[in-house]
C-alpha cells in the first residue's frame, strides 16, 4: 500500500489501457493485486455531474471503484476507531482511468465533474448486509 496517502490502507492507481487490433482492453483488477479478500457484488454507475447527498460507510465490506471515463472527485473520511489515521479526510480528482480501494469503515463518496462519468464498483459484501452500513452527509466544500 502507498504510505504517502493520508488514510491508512487507502490505495489508488492509474489503469493502463491495452491497445489491440480489434479494440482496447482496460484491465481493472487481478487476483494478485490482493485488494479484495472475497467477491460479492459488482455494478456499473453512470453518474451525472450533480452534488451527491451522502457518502457511504461499509461496516465490513471493502470496495474497489474504477473510473472508466469522465472526471470525478473521490472523497474519503476515515471513521475507524482503531485506525492510525482516524478522522483524516482526503479527496482527489481523477480524469483518467483509475482504480481506488475503499477500506471498510472509511466513508466514501464520488462526484462526477463537468459531465457524466462511468464507473465500476466491486464489493466484498452486498450493500446493507451488515447493520453498520450507513450513509452520512456528503462532505465537500464545493457542494452547497
Amino acid at each position: 500500500m502507498d504510505t504517502s496517502l493520508p488514510i491508512h490502507d487507502l490505495y489508488i492507481r492509474k489503469l493502463e489501457a491495452v491497445e489491440e487490433k480489434a479494440g482496447t482492453r482496460l484491465p481493472i483488477l487481478r487476483y494478485d493485486d490482493h485488494l479484495l479478500r472475497r467477491f460479492a457484488y459488482a455494478e456499473t454507475l453512470h453518474l451525472l455531474p450533480v452534488c451527491p447527498d451522502s457518502m457511504r460507510v461499509r461496516e465490513i465490506a471493502d470496495e474497489i471503484w474504477a473510473l472508466i471515463n469522465g472526471k470525478v472527485r473521490f472523497a474519503w473520511h476515515d471513521l475507524r476507531s482503531t485506525s492510525p489515521t482516524k478522522d483524516q479526510k482526503f479527496h482527489t480528482i481523477c480524469d483518467v482511468p483509475t482504480l481506488v480501494l475503499v477500506p471498510f469503515g472509511v466513508a466514501f463518496g464520488v462526484e462526477a465533474l463537468d459531465k457524466p462519468a462511468l464507473l465500476l464498483r466491486l464489493a466484498s459484501h452486498m450493500e446493507g448486509e451488515h447493520s453498520g452500513d450507513q450513509s452520512i452527509p456528503w462532505e465537500s466544500e464545493e457542494c452547497p
